[in-house]
């Protein structure tokens, strides 16, 4: 007789327990069938040992700093690896499944027609199926591989010690984690990939950091290297590999294969329900339901992410589907990974070209250096830098941040790109200080002025010639914006003369915005050094007028005994900048100040012209000595 159910779910890794938790809180009676126990691969092999690795290891890799001899038994790194599985599992086992209202069968499922299951003598049926097969690693057919004794993430997990030595096939993210992490516990690792470069997924210039960090630690990286034969030499695995048409042997104790990973199809009698698949996945509409009505899958055999976050949510996705009369769609315009190296690798949504390929040039990237945060700045040998891509309004369309919680930075940045917040408003939310979120108020800022200008009646307000608008007019265009007043009153702001000047040997204090240098500031982020007269001063100063009447988009506006004052003119926006040059004859010093009117960032303008304008006064003060 057969033991009917509302919801059957073949398969008990991260997509698994999510449909069957799910399926259990709409108060639906649910059966998971599993031949192993709960948890899946995240659990047992991949997502949770291999973090607890990673903890580990860098913990290691901090106390060898101090204590550079330090030798590491990796028999106990396994056994702390095992309980910290035990610890996650028993959060998952089938008692705790039991106590949510759902049956556990630790046994193997096949079809036996649309809606029943034979599970190993026992007939279940149910109203709706849920495939959750999950995938295995990918070995590849490499001559002599299938006769060595190879380790994949499903066992390496389970030696009692790490070998000595080691060659990891595949610069993926399970292969530079792995990399990483056992170089770091003393193995001997050579990386072996391919592609020309490792983790090919991920932004190339922050993937690159990586490599050149995993190298200065030690791991030795093939890329270009393609594996062509493995044979079992003594307690040695040798790996052959062809590289510029040239072969070459690798030899280790370990081998392993971390090549990614296939799904899980076949033994399940999938055609007798009616479900279409091939080798790399089931068929499924974008409800999650496969060929067969009434027959969802998710997960791993499915993608196209491998990936238990996005397994997670095809697990709600689809047991909803099942369940409730209004489908709902699977969105994957929002994917996000992190690669969980040191420093960490975060991704979400479109790359780079990716974003040009489909919005053209109109896209705006902002990058920033994890050297310009201060936290950053209190870890020695810290590296990092954000990507973020926006449309041309402001909205995130992806990023990549590589450094130090960049898991953590990535999660901010896919919650304003799911929920439709324009980058913009970050510039007004406070984070706490010193810490690496700060990064993305940095950004905020600069996408909030940017936003600004981008604003048509800004743009308005610079069609007349070098940004001259009578006031009355300026005031009219900004009332008749509406919502435009403040970016008005900003053009205002642009077409009025500050007060600047010398007073007791000092040019005016700094703005508190960072569009601004001088060579008389306190501000590290904002000082520039003064100039050498090279000479009396009326020479120095002959320099200086003769460098700024050769200087595109600057014009002279006051010379006086010892000061000079010019203004900057953006050649697009018609922005003014105020350039003063102060000759200092106590100090035979010429000290310089720049600053923008009106905005927050100048996006380094005013530095990057004080070095142009440095470089040619030099020039000219070279040539005049030597006339």
């Amino acid at each position: 007789m057969a033991k009917k159910y509302d919801i059957a779910i073949i398969g008990a890794g991260a997509a698994g327990l999510t449909a069957a938790f799910t399926a259990a809180g709409f108060s639906k009676k649910t059966v998971l069938i599993d031949k192993n126990l709960p948890g899946g691969e995240c659990t047992w092999s991949g997502c949770i040992p291999s973090k607890s690795l990673i903890n580990i290891a860098k913990e290691v890799h901090h106390a060898k700093k101090y204590s550079p001899e330090l030798k590491i038994d990796t028999s106990e790194v396994l056994k702390d690896i095992q309980k910290v599985i035990q610890k996650v599992y028993a959060g998952e086992s089938p008692e705790v499944l039991k106590k949510s209202g759902i049956d556990f069968l630790n046994a193997y499922a096949t079809f036996t027609g649309p809606n029943t299951l034979d599970v190993e003598g026992e007939t279940i049926e149910a109203k709706k199926i849920i495939l959750s097969t999950g995938s295995t690693p990918m070995v590849p057919p490499i001559d002599g591989l299938s006769e060595v004794d190879y380790l994949t993430n499903e066992t390496i997990f389970k030696l009692e010690s790490f070998p000595k030595t080691m060659t990891i096939l595949g610069a993926g993210p399970i292969g530079v984690e792995m990399s990483q992490a056992l170089n770091r516990l003393g193995v001997n690792v050579t990386l072996v990939e391919k592609s020309e470069r490792i983790l090919s997924n991920d932004d190339e210039e922050l993937a690159l950091m990586v490599q050149q960090r995993l190298i200065k630690e030690g791991v030795t990286i093939h890329v270009g290297a393609v594996a062509v034969k493995a044979a079992q030499q003594g307690s040695q695995i040798e790996l052959t590999v062809e590289k510029d048409g040239k072969q070459m042997a690798i030899s280790n104790e370990g081998l392993l294969v971390a090549l990614g990973r296939q799904a899980n199809v076949s033994g399940y009698n999938l055609e007798t329900a009616g479900v279409e698949y091939d080798k790399k996945r089931i068929h499924v509409d974008e409800h999650m339901e496969t060929t067969a009505k009434g027959i969802y899958a998710i997960g791993d055999v499915v993608g196209p992410y491998q990936l238990s976050h996005m397994a997670n949510a095809q697990g709600i996705t689809a047991t909803q589907n099942a369940i409730l009369p209004i489908n709902r769609k699977m969105n994957y315009d929002h994917v996000t990974w992190c690669t969980y190296t040191d420093p960490e690798l975060g991704h979400s949504g479109l790359s780079e070209a990716q974003a040009r390929e489909q919005y053209g040039d109109s896209i705006r990237v902002y990058e920033h250096d994890y050297a310009d945060i201060d936290r950053a700045n209190t870890k020695q040998g810290s590296i990092g830098k954000v990507k973020i891509v926006l449309d041309k309004k402001g909205y995130i369309l992806g990023a990549s941040i590589l450094g130090d919680r960049a898991g953590e930075i990535i999660s901010q940045i896919q919650t304003l790109k799911t929920l439709g917040i324009n980058m913009g408003k970050l510039s007004s939310v406070i984070h706490p200080y010193p810490t690496y979120s700060e990064v993305l108020v940095k950004i905020g800022k600069k996408v909030y002025v940017d936003n600004l200008l981008n604003q048509p009646v800004v743009k308005t307000f610079n069609k007349a010639k070098d940004g001259e608008l009578p006031v009355g007019k300026i005031g009219l265009y900004g009332a008749a914006a509406v919502a435009g007043i403040g970016i008005a009153n900003m053009a205002i702001q642009n077409n009025a003369k500050p007060k600047l000047g010398v007073k007791n040997g000092r040019l005016k204090e700094m703005p508190s915005t960072p569009n601004a240098v001088s060579s008389q500031t306190t501000d590290r982020d904002k000082f520039v050094p003064a100039w050498p007269y090279n000479g009396s001063k009326e020479q120095a100063k002959t320099n200086v007028i003769g460098m700024l009447k050769g200087y595109e988009g600057v014009r002279i506006a006051q010379v006086n005994d010892n000061y000079i004052h010019a203004i900057a003119t953006s050649k697009r926006m018609k922005f003014k900048d105020d350039i003063e040059f102060y000759f200092n004859d106590a100090a035979q010093l010429i000290e310089f100040r720049s600053a923008s009117r009106v905005g927050y960032s100048d996006a380094g303008v005013n530095r990057k012209r004080y070095d142009e304008m440095k470089k040619r006064y030099s020039s000219i003060s070279t040539h005049t000595r030597n006339s």
